[in-house]
């Protein structure tokens, strides 16, 4: 054809080579979209509505896109079976709304709120959701509910979320005032071991999250904040050290790691971290909050030791829930938290700079350093007491008899003021 206008082509009929039995706006609309005028015609031959050529056209679809769509559906559009929407799932489910909002725990109604004792499968199925067959699988490990649940997972995870609090900006760390050297020397020492714990916890917490299966998302979803817990403080006791002038101190022995690091089992990294660490790690955060002499530690501290008692009531119910339904593992427990206990008793041993760091904060000054180290020995007695009574709150009334021998010596007398 030689060159026309597309005027002159709308216009157009058979004897020029054009398709004919094509509306005139219609044809018109596919000659400005560069739509072979074929298509229309075969289209139209086919059964398709010319209103849903304009729509294809208006639509800005190809030729190709609208022949998918239009010829398949031979003018009734693509076909839709909705079996997706037929499925044996519970409809009708409206979760109230509470004084708290629409929380985790809010939302676990009807069947929904069923939590199987062992998860079926290893894909990323939402808990209620129809399995799909061939779905990819996710490869966890962790399909008891009874190794990782706790009955306050709920009400843990919404309070983590509405207490978060960001280092930057929520600690005044223009409080911070220059201080002795001996004192700062010490506050470094301290934060450069807290910081070393939170990473360990994060890869802990990193590696185990993964493995627990997704039909216990509470559990997911709280280990998740408990990442992001011990991420802020790694972040904020870092920030502490290089804050005024004291910079990072000494690596620590790193003794206290190693039962976390070897875990063979869920079961055993919680009991470890979440009971043993965490109870002597917040007893520490508490610590700092009361030796504060500025704003910004006393609400550093105070902040931390906020999210290490979540942390800790989450270690207390899941022991609790364990022991509860799988009472047969009873020694198991007390030998994991003995293991906890002995490497932890290894690391006070060795570990000098904190020591002497921790006599340093207790004393007021290096010029009161033996003042210092027995107040730390009323302090770590007052660990252990505080450790025992979250033991017993978890079900374990008679680990006082099991404690591991070194971190039972803590018990003796407290020194007496001469």
């Amino acid at each position: 054809m030689t060159q026309q206008t597309a005027k002159d082509v709308a216009t157009a009929g058979p004897a020029d080579g054009i398709p004919d039995g094509i509306p005139d706006d219609l044809r018109r609309k596919a000659l400005a979209k560069d739509w072979p005028l074929v298509t229309i015609v075969r289209a139209l031959q086919g059964g398709v509505k010319e209103e849903l050529l304009h729509q294809a056209l208006d639509a800005g679809m190809t030729p190709i896109q609208a022949r998918e769509m239009l010829l398949s559906g031979r003018g009734e559009g693509p076909t839709v079976s909705m079996a997706w929407a037929k499925v044996a799932t519970e409809r009708g489910i409206r979760a109230k709304v509470g004084k708290k909002g629409l929380t985790i725990d809010a939302i676990n109604v009807g069947s929904y709120a069923d939590v199987p004792d062992v998860w079926p499968d290893q894909t990323m199925r939402p808990r209620g959701s129809v399995v799909r067959p061939g779905a990819v699988s996710m490869g966890y490990t962790i399909y008891s509910k009874a190794e990782v649940w706790a009955d306050n997972l709920g009400s843990l995870y919404e309070e983590a979320i509405q207490r978060r609090w960001r280092p930057a900006t929520d600690i005044p760390w223009e409080s911070i005032k220059p201080s002795a050297e001996d004192r700062e020397r010490a506050m470094g020492q301290l934060c450069t071991e807290l910081c070393e714990y939170n990473y360990m916890t994060i890869l802990a917490l990193g590696k185990w999250t993964r493995e627990v299966s997704y039909g216990f998302h509470e559990v997911k979803l709280f280990l998740s904040t408990v990442l992001f817990d011990a991420g802020r403080h790694y972040e904020a006791f870092r920030k502490r050290a290089l804050a005024n002038g004291s910079g990072l101190g000494v690596q620590a022995t790193g003794d206290r790691l190693i039962p976390i690091r070897d875990a063979l089992c869920y079961a055993e990294m919680a009991a470890i971290v979440f009971l043993v660490n965490d109870s002597f790690i917040q007893s520490l955060y508490l610590l700092g909050a009361g030796l504060a002499q500025n704003e910004a530690e006393s609400r550093l501290f105070s902040l931390a030791a906020q999210d290490k008692a979540r942390h800790l009531a989450y270690g207390i119910e899941h022991t609790r829930y364990i022991l509860e339904h799988q009472p047969e593992r009873r020694g198991e427990i007390s030998k994991y938290l003995a293991k906890g206990e002995e490497y932890l008793a290894k690391d006070h041993e060795k570990d000098a700079p904190m020591r002497e760091a921790l006599a340093i904060l207790l004393g007021g000054g290096l010029e009161q350093i033996g003042e210092g180290f027995r107040k730390l020995k009323d302090f770590r007695r007052r660990q252990v007491l505080t450790y025992l009574s979250r033991v017993e709150a978890a079900g374990l009334t008679d680990h006082r008899e099991h404690l591991w021998p070194e971190i039972a010596a803590y018990l003796e007398p407290a020194a007496t003021p001469a």
